[in-house]
C-alpha cells in the first residue's frame, strides 16, 4: 500500500496535474496546438536528445543487454498491436497507431521515477538505456509508419529525416562515443531547453484533449490497447528476460518499463501527421490515470520472483 501511495503522489499525480492544467487553460488561452507540437519537435526535443545522449554515463556492459531487449520488444509489440486491431475489425488507420501505442511506453517520464522508488538509484542506468531505445525507435519507425499512406517508401523514409530528431540522435551518440564535451555556452542552453520537454509535452497533451471530440471515445480499441500495454507488453518482456537469462536487476527494470503507460511523444507525432490524434491522446490520458494500479502490480510481481 505504501508503494502504491508513493507512486501515486510522487509520479502519477504530478503528471496528471500537468495534463489537467493544459486541458483547463486551453479553453481560455486557445493556444495553437500545431505550434506547440512544432516547438516540441523542432526545438525542445532535439535539445533534449542531444543533451541526454551526449551526457549519458552508462558503461557498455550495462547497455548492450537492455539495448537488445528493448529493440526486440518493440519489434514484437508493434506487429502484435497492428494485428490485434485487424483481428477485431478496427479501421485500418488504427493499425499502426495501436502497434506504436503497444510498443512505445512512457519509460522516461514515468519509468525512471518508478524504478528509483521501487528498485533504488542503481536501476536508473537501465531505464535510461530503455528511454534512449524507445526514443530512437519512435523517431524513426514511428515517423515512417505515421507518414501519409499515399507516400512512397522513399517518401516515408524521407519523412523520418524531415525533422531534426534523427540528426539529434546521431549527434548525441557521436558525442557520447567520441567522449566529446561541448562548451557550457552550448550545453547549458540545450539542458535548459531539454528540461522543459516533459512539462511542455504533458501540457500540450492536455490542450490536445481539450480540442479533441471526447464524444467520439471508442471503448473497444481503447480497451484493447490497455490490455496490450499493461498485460501483454510486460509479460512479453518477462519472457524475453527469462529466455536470454538476464539478471534479476535487469529483468525487474525491463518488465516495469514495459508496463508503463503509452508514451506522450506519440501524441505529438500523431498531431503532426494528422493520424488518429484524438484516439492516442485519450489513450495516453487513460493509461496514465490507470498506471498506478498496473505498474504497482508488476513491481510487486517482479519483487516476488
Amino acid at each position: 500500500m505504501q508503494l502504491f501511495l508513493e507512486i501515486l503522489t510522487k509520479v502519477t499525480l504530478p503528471i496528471i496535474t500537468l495534463v489537467v492544467l493544459g486541458y483547463t487553460l486551453q479553453g481560455r488561452l486557445k493556444l495553437d496546438i500545431g505550434t506547440l507540437n512544432r516547438v516540441q519537435v523542432y526545438v525542445v526535443m532535439p535539445a533534449f536528445l542531444v543533451h541526454f545522449l551526449a551526457t549519458a554515463k552508462q558503461p557498455l556492459s550495462a547497455i548492450w543487454p537492455v539495448l537488445g531487449a528493448g529493440f526486440l520488444l518493440f519489434w514484437l509489440l508493434v506487429p502484435i498491436g497492428w494485428l490485434t486491431a485487424a483481428a477485431f475489425r478496427q479501421r485500418s488507420s488504427l493499425g499502426p497507431m495501436m502497434g506504436l501505442g503497444s510498443g512505445y511506453a512512457n519509460v522516461g517520464f514515468f519509468g525512471i521515477p518508478v524504478a528509483q522508488l521501487a528498485f533504488g538509484s542503481g536501476s536508473v542506468i537501465y531505464m535510461s538505456v530503455m528511454t534512449a531505445v524507445v526514443t530512437i525507435l519512435i523517431c524513426t519507425v514511428g515517423v515512417m509508419l505515421l507518414a501519409p499512406a499515399s507516400a512512397s517508401r522513399f517518401g516515408k523514409l524521407k519523412s523520418a529525416f524531415s525533422t531534426p530528431l534523427m540528426p539529434s540522435v546521431a549527434l548525441g551518440l557521436a558525442l557520447r562515443g567520441l567522449d566529446v564535451e561541448l562548451p557550457p555556452v552550448v550545453t547549458q542552453p540545450m539542458q535548459l531547453l531539454g528540461a522543459i520537454f516533459t512539462p511542455l509535452a504533458l501540457y500540450t497533451l492536455g490542450a490536445q484533449v481539450a480540442e479533441s471530440k471526447l464524444a467520439r471515445f471508442e471503448v473497444v480499441p481503447q480497451m484493447l490497447l490497455l490490455v496490450l500495454r499493461f498485460l501483454i507488453a510486460p509479460a512479453l518482456a518477462w519472457g524475453i528476460c527469462y529466455l536470454f537469462g538476464f539478471s534479476r536487476e535487469i529483468t525487474n527494470v525491463l518488465v516495469v518499463a514495459a508496463a508503463t503507460p503509452v508514451g506522450v511523444l506519440l501524441t505529438i507525432f500523431a498531431a503532426e501527421y494528422k493520424t488518429e490524434s484524438e484516439f492516442i491522446s485519450a489513450a495516453v490520458v487513460i493509461s496514465t490515470a490507470l498506471s498506478p494500479i498496473f505498474v504497482t502490480a508488476w513491481v510487486l510481481a517482479v519483487r516476488a520472483m
